[in-house]
């Protein structure tokens, strides 16, 4: 398994540090568990993972984790979420109250109906060199219907990390939503509170 390492961080507290540890020891977890799969199937097996740091201000850091694995030695997966964390409490942030760009249903977020457009804008353009992701017919509902995760950028974008199942993983890389696509939305208030942009 290759885990690559964690990102230099400003000021990690205590707290952070035992959550970022802790999220270090889920992927490890991850990839044991996939070896164990592969072994009790005499299989290969593939898990490397990358932790990239999208934002790091002096009360948040926002994190991308990433990764491709193959547990049965013939389907590989790959995945991809956003997630913050509270510099002092090393707490989960819940960037969905600050910028308000999804519902939340059962536990999981949803682009809202008002942002498909601007999203579909994005997919089109994340896949203009691949015309398969545009002719497949249920793509416009899959963007409707797959939960998300999201981080900030440091530009002032929103980058959107869809949840998509493995047969059209490569249609969904990271999707970006412009400032202008969801200010109205955000709650400037608890944005500055946080130093995001």
């Amino acid at each position: 398994a290759a885990l690559g390492p964690m990102p230099a961080i400003s000021d990690v507290s205590p707290k952070l540090k035992k959550t970022l540890d802790a999220l270090r020891t889920q992927i490890e977890s991850d990839a044991k568990d996939c070896d164990e799969a592969a072994k009790a199937m005499n299989s290969n097996w593939r898990y490397s993972s990358s932790i990239k740091k999208n934002i790091d201000t002096g009360k948040i850091v926002a994190l991308r984790v990433s990764g491709v694995v193959m547990c049965d030695g013939v389907h590989s997966s790959s995945f991809q979420y956003g997630i913050t964390f509270e510099k002092a409490s090393g707490k989960r942030l819940d960037l969905n109250l600050i910028y308000n760009i999804a519902i939340r249903q059962d536990g999981r977020l949803f682009v809202r109906p008002d942002l498909i457009n601007s999203v579909k804008t994005s997919y089109r353009s994340a896949n203009k060199n691949n015309p398969s992701c545009l002719s497949a017919t249920e793509w416009e509902d899959e963007l409707a219907n797959l939960p998300i995760t999201f981080s900030p950028l440091p530009d002032g974008s929103i980058a959107l990390y869809y949840a998509a199942p493995d047969v059209s993983a490569a249609c969904f890389p990271a999707l970006r939503l412009e400032p202008k696509e969801f200010s109205k939305f955000r709650d400037a208030k608890q944005a500055t509170q946080y130093a995001l942009p």
